[in-house]
């Protein structure tokens, strides 16, 4: 008697009381799960704009920034009220308008004059007043009390958008700390839309494929019951960032899927050969075990080697994953063993017949044009390598914002628009340096020669009446009261705005360029900086430049190397349980070098598209596309070397390909569909470029899965032969080539 697995003795009705009492537990253990939308925390500690941010964190504290704009504002007056309210909304420490340089009552009075002479002060083209009121529309500069993405920052911007959809005006807004607030509004908003979207298509793709009714709730539910396990206990971890947040969930269920498949396939054809109920799952078990097994480390083997990323989001997605996968695993072997037994019956009583494709003249056409084929592919994998090499890529923040037509996006480009780009880049350099002024009068000459537009704010720059009221026409001037200067200026800068820009060590110098925070434009900006500030403090110590462009240029450089790292890892990780799963020498090479074939294409398509891609997303979908897909090949591998005992190679290429295809295509098109439903659904960037390459790749690995590895396994039969441990291929006496044209291949069955 065969000793029985301790989850075999288990009661069906137990096991599954254990796993519904896991469920709801996680439930309740969700809502202690901490969602990071802080991309700057995952910066390597040793990068200088992670020391730089810890320096500013020191000095002025990270408070969150943002620029709300109204329109159809006619006066100072009806800004100042507008200032005043949102001012009172807690969370907002200060808002930077007009009346920071010029004392209100002196504002009002002098706008007043000019509305008299037949004026408004938003019409005049004027440096300093431009950047603040524009064409009837006034443009805020809110501080809040605490960084971009603290809960109460996020909840003073609901309540600014609140207060602004009351008074029916015109608005918009932007900055750091609504892009944290649009892209974790967003992200919660849609979670619940991509499962809306996506258990209808995976429900019609079991009912196409299955044989029952019944086997899709069964395997949605295995494959329920771990996705929620694995967000469940997420809250013990420190965090969650909100990219894993966002595309572990329907990864998992797309990977993890193919366990169910191919354990309930086992069983049902245990049940075909006459084994009883237990029997049949006990052989299931068995058969499975070794696949599965080996699928579930080639995938967890792509995620190990993402935590090998110095850039640490990708350890986040890697023990989110990894800790999924292994949840699948276990539920897979335990709950959906215990479901089989409970509604073995009506399984069988809820059969009906599967809507599968004959493909047979497909593979006869296939095999015939073998060598045209595998010479067109190889012709293709040069150009696919270096093309994939050429892409243009986000790095920062840019990245994972808010795609293009959706509201936030508007309302950037409406901000734009009117007062143009506010890139931001920090200068922190000691407090008091005589040469301060001269810095910046340098900093901006420099940039304006390279015709790039830029605004500096600084405590020496707010004491400068030029730098508010500059070309402005001369009757207008002559009204302004002679208490407005320099001297007068100081005296009424408020002490909480002196604190924004003096610490007890620094002095803060706030450059807005007119770029985006990734272009060329914005990286010139930055190095002309770079140039500047050294020359007036020598040490690299005395001074700090930060901000999204220079941030970037060292993200740059971190994430590139992180792609040698894991695209060379996950490829050895691969390789070596591959080797041991086959025992073979020649396999793992033949199977890592057809993912890697349909890697490369998947990555090499928005290069001829034009297409810039998001570099994080293309790192991480390169190992993932490796590790998940190659599922496909190890199960025609074991199927190929299963029939080859038995058949020549001509025939094993058949008998793989039938008995494969059935589970391949509906594991592709399972993947293919949580992909492009994050690409469709999700109104962030980063989230949907994610999902378009994970759903590209899967369609791209099934389709050389099935139509080129079989010719790779048939040209390389001899050398897998002699390069494999215990082969024991068949050899007749006589080895026909050419496909017998009147057996018909029952794929599917």
């Amino acid at each position: 008697m065969r000793k029985k697995q301790w989850f075999q003795s288990l009661p069906p009705l137990l096991m599954a009381l254990f796993w519904l009492a896991l469920g709801i537990a996680s439930i309740f253990t969700m809502s202690l799960v901490i969602i990071n939308y802080d991309s700057t925390e995952y910066l390597p500690d040793d990068m200088k704009t992670k020391q730089s941010l810890a320096v500013m964190e020191a000095e002025f504290g990270l408070n969150g920034q943002a620029q709300v704009m109204i329109g159809e504002v006619d006066s100072i007056s009806e800004a100042l009220r507008y200032k005043d309210a949102i001012t009172a909304i807690d969370g907002v420490m200060n808002i930077l308008w007009l009346d920071t340089f010029i004392v209100r009552d002196t504002l009002i009075e002098f706008d007043e004059a000019i509305i008299e002479l037949g004026f408004n002060l938003s019409e005049f083209d004027v440096t300093g007043l431009n950047q603040f009121y524009r064409n009837h529309h006034v443009l805020f500069q809110v501080v809040f009390e605490e960084s971009d993405h603290s809960n109460k920052t996020v909840s003073a911007i609901q309540m600014i958008r609140n207060y602004l959809s009351v008074i029916e005006k015109p608005y918009a807004m932007s900055g750091s700390a609504v892009s944290t607030y649009f892209t974790r509004t967003l992200t919660e908003a849609e979670s619940l839309g991509i499962m809306v979207y996506i258990l209808p298509i995976v429900i019609v793709i079991l009912l196409l494929f299955t044989k029952s009714w019944l086997e899709p709730i069964l395997f949605l539910a295995v494959v329920g019951f771990s996705v929620l396990v694995n967000i469940g206990t997420n809250f013990l971890l420190p965090s969650v960032s909100f990219l894993t947040n966002s595309t572990a969930m329907l990864l998992q269920m797309a990977i993890a899927m193919d366990y169910s498949i191919f354990i309930l396939h086992r069983y049902r054809v245990g049940k075909d050969e006459g084994l009883s109920l237990r029997a049949a799952l006990r052989a299931a078990r068995r058969q499975s075990f070794v696949p599965v097994f080996s699928s579930m480390l080639t995938t967890a083997a792509s995620f190990v080697a993402l935590m090998f990323m110095r850039y640490e989001i990708g350890m986040d997605m890697a023990l989110v994953m990894i800790k999924g996968i292994v949840i699948s695993l276990l539920a897979a072997f335990t709950l959906l063993p215990v479901l089989i037994q409970l509604f073995d019956k009506r399984l069988m009583n809820t059969e009906h017949k599967v809507w599968f494709p004959k493909l047979t003249g497909l593979w006869k056409k296939i095999f015939k044009f073998r060598y045209i084929i595998t010479a067109i592919i190889l012709l293709v994998a040069i150009p696919a390598y270096t093309s994939q090499q050429k892409n243009s890529f986000l790095y920062g923040e840019s990245a994972i914002s808010a795609s293009e037509n959706t509201l936030p996006h508007q309302e950037i480009k409406e901000i734009e628009r009117l007062f143009g780009k506010h890139n931001m880049i920090v200068v922190l350099i000691p407090v008091g340096a005589e040469t301060e002024k001269q810095m910046i009068n340098e900093i901006q000459s420099s940039l304006k020669t390279k015709n790039i537009s830029s605004t500096i704010q600084a405590y020496s720059t707010l004491t400068d009446i030029d730098t508010y009221l500059g070309q402005i026409p001369a009757e207008i001037r002559a009204l302004a009261p002679s208490v407005i200067s320099s001297e007068w200026i100081a005296d009424q800068i408020p002490e909480e705005l002196i604190d924004q820009l003096m610490s007890e060590n620094f002095s803060r110098i706030i450059i807005s360029v007119d770029t985006d925070a990734e272009s060329d434009k914005a990286f010139e900006a930055v190095s002309t900086i770079r140039s500047v500030v050294p020359r007036y403090f020598a040490s690299p110590d005395s001074y700090h430049i930060i901000g999204v462009s220079s941030s970037v240029l060292e993200i740059k450089e971190v994430v590139e190397e992180d792609f040698k790292i894991v695209n060379l890892l996950s490829i050895g990780l691969v390789l070596i349980i591959l080797l041991i799963t086959f025992r073979s020498i020649i396999i793992p090479i033949l199977l890592v070098a057809c993912i890697e074939l349909s890697v490369w294409i998947n990555m090499a398509i928005p290069y001829f598209t034009g297409q810039t891609i998001i570099f994080i997303g293309y790192l991480i979908v390169g190992a993932i596309q490796l590790g998940a897909t190659i599922d496909y090949g190890i199960l025609l591998t074991h199927n190929y070397l299963n029939a080859r005992k038995q058949e020549d190679k001509s025939s094993a290429f058949r008998t793989a390909i039938s008995s494969s295809l059935h589970s391949i295509l509906t594991s592709v098109m399972i993947l293919a569909a949580a992909g492009y439903c994050l690409y469709f659904v999700s109104s962030i960037e980063g989230v949907a470029a994610l999902g378009e390459l994970i759903g590209r790749g899967a369609l791209l690995s099934g389709f050389f899965v099935l139509f080129f590895l079989p010719l790779l396994l048939y040209f390389f039969d001899g050398i897998i032969e002699k390069t494999t441990v215990r082969a024991h291929f068949f050899h007749p006496s006589r080895d026909t080539d050419p496909l017998p044209e009147d057996t018909e291949t029952q794929e599917g069955e």
